[in-house]
């Protein structure tokens, strides 16, 4: 499994004002294409493309679609966590989750359960026999939360703007130190 989690706090990719810019504008509207986003940024379009393009082949910016999947009828959305033995036992889990169409997204975490997943199926129902109960012999201590009521959408502006600000007062104290 590809670990796409840094626990380093060296950067891969340095992103600069431009750069943070492409990423605020596109985090929140990801169809945006680069004429657009040129013109909301008063720069040339290949400026931006080459800015983007740049950031697409580090692996910075991956596009891909949202999809609600409740309009769609797909009603139980869940967040496991769980622990397993190691061996043989965390080799299945593996196999499962690899094979399980409706884990979407899963993570190895630091904390009191050793693994996460996010589920998606059509009803609790199914997710309880279908999902839940083949996982049950694979893992310990398995926990489930049902999402009743999505409170904030994925948004990523307010943390770029995060990262712009503490960037610049870094500067401003490597400055003030010299």
């Amino acid at each position: 499994m590809r670990n796409d989690i840094p626990w380093t706090k060296s950067p891969q990719f340095e992103p600069d004002d431009l750069d943070l810019e492409i990423l605020t504008l596109l985090s929140e509207d990801g169809s945006v294409g680069y004429t657009e986003l040129a013109k909301r940024m008063g720069v040339d379009k290949r400026t931006v493309a080459k800015h983007a393009d740049a950031m697409k082949k580090k692996g910075v910016l991956k596009i891909t679609a949202e999809i609600d999947w409740a309009v769609l009828g797909i009603g139980a959305h869940a967040f496991v966590g769980t622990q397993t033995e190691v061996g043989e036992a965390k080799e299945r889990l593996y196999e499962f989750i690899r094979r399980e169409p409706r884990v979407v997204e899963a993570y190895s975490t630091v904390g009191s359960d050793e693994y996460f997943f996010v589920v998606l199926e059509e009803d609790l129902q199914g997710l309880r026999e279908d999902v839940l109960r083949s996982l049950e012999p694979l893992t310990a201590n398995l926990t489930t939360a049902i999402v009743s009521t999505r409170i904030k959408q994925r948004g990523y502006g307010g943390f770029i703007e995060f990262i712009r600000n503490r960037r610049k007062a870094s500067k401003v104290a490597t400055r003030s130190n010299h």
